[in-house]
Order: structure tokens, then sequence, then C-alpha cells
């Protein structure tokens, strides 16, 4: 279990300092048992392993239901990241792990599509797509992805396996990156409350127009929540047609990477295969670093990914509305509208 937490400030409100240690922690052997049971019961039912006949009685996880309760209490209520480490993914196939990473996404909350082409298990890997073009996606290379949110309530990371070089991850409080750039820039800060455009980068909904408008930060109540992709905001104007930002705003926007990145305000870690990484976009950023893959296609580096929308969400600034939808406690959001009704499970 997780364990008693101190409490924070607000909800994600840390630094490398006061983050508290129990945030990383390695699987029982229990834990692994419960997982490999589950995924027994799906085999025997489901021999294909296919993700998408996974039902709520195929994948029982009766002796983890109090940790995925608290699992799901830390990344809304508490540090808003979790990791867990030592699943022996060398004594299953790739279609086994595949499909537990489903079973144990639809027990955190319900996935999400991950781009237009309604993939709800991404491929983290390096597809040469690039990050900057019109359509590059961050986890299909291999370079440097700076700070950021992705568009969704919680991220989930399954590690396969990892690069010859580099593809370290890094995680900072974008709540405590929020209140210093409030200390230090305020005129700039409210440059970050107002609308700015941002591209789709492709996944816009059919017919529409290739930007929206939202902010980088809200408030609900006493809540700061974050959403930021600085690339998709500076280079919506090249990439979607959208108005220019003025130089304020784009020093604004830079900013918030530039306080995230100072060292002292994150925490890092090279997380081994079998390691699953939990991350709450709306109080946690992240990063990961540029790497090098191995020339054998068996080795290189290949990592699981969900978006996920948990029961126990919180509910967001209505400025957030114009990508999240409804921002109501409990809503299920977040993601790309997918332009087909076919769910996939893996990225094409």
């Amino acid at each position: 279990m997780l364990g008693d937490r101190p409490t924070l400030p607000r909800p994600g409100d840390w630094t490398a300092a006061t983050l508290p240690p129990g945030w990383h922690r390695s699987l029982t052997g229990a834990e692994v048992d419960e997982l490999d049971r589950a995924l027994a019961t799906f085999r025997r039912a489901h021999p294909s392993l296919d993700p998408g006949l996974v039902g709520d009685d195929d994948f029982p996880l009766p002796g983890l239901a109090a940790e995925l309760a608290e699992l799901r209490r830390e990344l809304v209520d508490g540090t808003g990241v979790v990791a867990w480490s030592g699943f022996p993914v060398d004594r299953y196939g790739e279609d086994e792990l595949r499909a537990l990473w489903w079973g144990l996404a639809r027990a955190v909350g319900t996935p999400v599509s991950q781009s237009w082409r309604g993939d709800l298990i991404g491929d983290v890997e390096d597809l040469g797509t690039g990050i900057t073009g019109r359509t590059g996606r961050g986890y299909t290379s291999s370079g440097e992805l700076s700070f950021h949110a992705d568009a969704s309530d919680v991220s989930g990371l399954f590690f396969l396996r990892t690069a010859r070089e580099g593809g370290v991850n890094r995680m900072a409080s974008a709540v405590a990156t929020h209140d210093e750039i409030a200390r230090r820039r305020p005129d700039l800060l409210e440059e970050l409350y107002r609308p700015l455009p941002w591209s789709w980068q492709g996944n816009q909904p059919a017919g529409e127009r290739g930007w929206y408008e939202m902010p980088v930060f809200g408030r609900r109540g006493d809540d700061v929540s974050c959403a930021y992709v600085r690339t998709n905001i500076l280079l919506a104007a090249e990439n979607a047609g959208a108005p220019p930002l003025t130089d304020r705003q784009r020093e604004a926007v830079q900013l918030v990477a530039d306080v995230a990145a100072e060292p002292g305000r994150w925490v890092e870690r090279t997380f081994a295969p079998g390691s699953m990484l939990w991350v709450h976009n709306h109080t946690v950023l992240h990063l990961r670093t540029a790497f090098v893959d191995y020339d054998e296609p068996e080795r290189k580096r290949h990592l699981l990914r969900v978006w996920v929308s948990p029961p126990n969400n919180r509910p967001l600034p209505e400025s957030f509305g114009s990508f999240f939808g409804d921002v109501a406690a409990g809503a299920v959001r977040g993601g790309y509208r997918p332009r087909h009704d076919r769910p996939v499970y893996r990225t094409v």
C-alpha cells in the first residue's frame, strides 16, 4: 500500500525536496501474483488475448482493490505521481503484456483515445515521426520531450524495454511551477490564464479547424489546474493557421518550461522494464530525455501508454471546457475523438 502521506499544501504542490518518497515503490510478490491470476483468467476465457474482449468479470483484481483506490486518490488528491516497479515482463509475450496493461488500465478508470485513429493503447517507440511538424507526436519520436502535460486526466506508462542510452523521465509539480511564476512574473501568469491557440496536431474532429483555444492555467475553487504542451501552442500558427502569438505570450509559454526545469523542482528516474508510471496531468508535468535505441528491432525501446479518466475526477476550470468538454467532477473526458467506431489497441 502507499501508506500514510504527509499533507501537501494542496493537491500536486511539491518540490523535489518535499515529494514524499513513497511515490515510487516495488510491487509485492502477492501483487504480481494477483496480476498474473487475472491474466490467466482472461486467457482462459479469450485465448486470442484481444484487449477489446476484456469485460468487467474477465480481469478480476480483488486483491488489488484497496491499492487501486489509493492509487486513484493519490493521483487526483495527492502528489499526482505514482510509480510501481518490479513486474517480471520477461515472463510474458507482448500480447499478454498488452492485455494485462489494458485490464489494469480499466481498473484505474475509463481509457480514452490518444489520437484520431482511436488508439486506446499507444505504443511509445521511435517511429520516426518527429515532434514539431503538423502531425508530429512526441510518443512516436526519439527526441527530447520538454516538460508537458498530456491531453487527458491521467497518463499511464508500462515499460517493456528501455533504450541503449537516454529516455530518462522527470516529473515536476505544475502547481509549484504556477506559484513560482506568480511570485516572479505575475504579469506573465495573467497571460497564461487567458485563452491561447493550440494546434490539434492533425487530431481535430472531422470538419473542424486545425486549432482551438485554451489557457495553460485555470482555477476551480482553491485547486490550480494545468494544460500544457509548449510546442502545440508555440507552433499553432505555423502548423494550424492560428493567429500568431504576441511576444508576451511566447515569453509566458516558454517560462512554464523554464521554471519547471530548474534544479530542485523535479525528480528523475530511469525506469527499468516492468515499471509502471501514473501521472495526473492537471497537476504534474513530465519530461523524457532524448534516447538512442539498440540496433536490433527486438531490443528497441518500447512502452505501452494509456490515457485514463478516473471515476474520482475533480472538477476542472470552466476555461478548460473548449478541449475537455465536460469539466464536472467525475466526468469521463480527455483524449481525442476517433474518426471511426473501431477501437484500436496499438499504434498503427
